[in-house]
């Protein structure tokens, strides 16, 4: 029996002969995205800068993404990487006493880490959840998110296990 998800498999051509467990900047790459980035190289070459273009095509992605996820586009931000978005949520917040604690997890990308942490000359408290055999107990989040935490920074979630509560 084919796996459904198959097709899926097959427009990543690194993964008919490799393991690939990398993700982030050094993910696998799918047909489609180089063709997308070949195509998008060519119009360089050949149009030069269309700016407008670009936008239009950034615009489409925050349509169908927020589509995807029940939001509106507006509320849909794209920027470079994530290390630039966290470093753009960081710098915007203010730690005032009383609610200045940020929650993160030892699993997280290290660039999360390293920006919470530079927070801290500001005035956060940057405290991390411990992971047990590469999973973080759900009660963890219980005992480490408080009414003084300003921000929890979640990079990923297994979805049969989450479980989202607003303090």
């Amino acid at each position: 029996m084919k796996h459904p998800y198959a097709h899926y498999r097959s427009l990543f051509p690194v993964l008919a002969s490799k393991i690939h467990l990398a993700s982030c900047s050094q993910g696998a790459i799918s047909k489609t995205v180089s063709e997308s980035i070949e195509a998008y190289m060519n119009s360089l070459l050949t149009a030069g800068v269309n700016w407008n273009q670009a936008i239009k095509v950034v615009e489409q992605a925050k349509y169908r993404f927020a589509k995807l996820i029940g939001a509106e586009p507006n509320e849909i931000a794209v920027l470079c990487s994530v290390s630039d978005i966290f470093s753009a949520i960081a710098s915007s917040l203010s730690f005032e006493k009383g609610k200045n604690i940020i929650v993160t997890t030892d699993m997280d990308f290290p660039t999360a880490g390293h920006v919470w942490l530079a927070q801290e000359k500001f005035g956060a408290k940057v405290r991390f959840i411990p992971s047990q055999q590469g999973v973080i107990p759900l009660e963890y989040y219980e005992r480490y998110v408080t009414s003084d935490t300003l921000v929890t920074s979640i990079s990923s979630a297994v979805p049969s296990r989450i479980l989202c509560k607003v303090r």
